[in-house]
């Protein structure tokens, strides 16, 4: 009986390697989509947003698992899915150091909207004005800086207000340093 049911639950060990192979390939492949889409589908979550990760997340996790999914596959996955996040992570940290921060885009500048700066940051106008309306903006002239960070998020700093010029290292957009206030 302890023998049948551990057949139900254990994987061998092609089957192990292919869990992990599978897991590390769509780890790759999902990270880079998200690089790349990413900043907009944090920006602004809707239905369709949610929907679209949780299918991703079904499809993804069918495709690493196989046929017959059973509760050791499910732990290797997870574990090699875990240890990449956990590789990444400590390479970033170290390439942060070293690098300031890519993606952050200046998509308003006193009060201007920077329209390149919109596209590339794949953010709609009527999104902006959402983000600046919830910051307390009730003028685009109040605004001093808008600024899409890489995770998706959007930094208002208001006109007037004292900012370090250090802190807007790898911003896109931005004029001159002799323009920061």
């Amino acid at each position: 009986m302890l023998a049948d049911i551990w057949t139900e639950l254990a994987i061998t060990g092609p089957q192990i390697a292919s869990v992990a192979i599978s897991a590390t390939a769509l780890f790759w492949v999902f990270s880079a989509l998200m690089a790349w889409l990413g900043q907009r589908l944090r920006l602004r979550v809707s239905i369709t947003t949610l929907a679209l990760m949780t299918v991703i997340g079904a499809v993804t996790a069918r495709a690493i698992l196989g046929d017959a999914p059973k509760m050791t596959g499910g732990l290797v996955a997870l574990g090699v899915l875990f240890a990449w996040e956990s590789a990444v992570r400590l390479f970033s940290r170290g390439r942060l150091a070293a690098h300031p921060p890519r993606g952050a885009r200046a998509v308003i500048v006193d009060g201007q909207v920077n329209d390149e700066m919109l596209r590339a940051a794949r953010v709609q106008a009527g999104e902006l004005w959402i983000r600046l309306r919830r910051a307390g903006v009730t003028e685009r002239a109040q605004v001093g800086y808008g600024i899409v960070e890489a995770d998706g998020s959007i930094t208002v700093i208001r006109r007037g207000q004292a900012i370090d010029p250090e802190l807007l290292t790898g911003v896109a957009g931005l004029p001159g340093p002799e323009a920061v206030r």
